[in-house]
């Protein structure tokens, strides 16, 4: 899970340094009539990233329910601990919300 974390956090956090970069390169020219500019490019990577970390805590979560159903508490096994790693994950999530809104408004 953390790998994916990590390349969402990438996703998210090159999606939005293309969107600047190429705002502040552009500063005084006439837009170009593109199908796909660096701002869509850079809107489609962030919102790959959010995607990543949705489909990793859903498939994250369903793991952690396997883990519990074949290690039950009742037969003497440790109970699993809260993940870290979701908490990281959602953490992301919100960062990568933020990104998203201040690319749309």
């Amino acid at each position: 899970m953390l790998a994916w974390i990590s390349t969402a956090t990438a996703l998210i956090s090159f999606g939005f340094s293309i969107e600047q970069f190429f705002r502040i390169a552009r500063a005084g020219t006439p837009a170009r009539g593109q199908i796909v500019g660096p701002d869509e490019f850079g809107l489609a990577m962030i919102l790959v990233g959010l995607l990543a970390l949705l489909l990793v805590a859903l498939k994250h979560r369903s793991d952690i329910q396997t883990l519990k159903l074949q290690y039950p508490t009742r037969d003497n096994y440790p109970a699993i601990p809260r993940s870290r790693a979701a908490l990281l994950a959602a953490l992301i999530a919100v960062l990568g919300m933020l990104a998203l809104f201040s690319r749309l408004f």
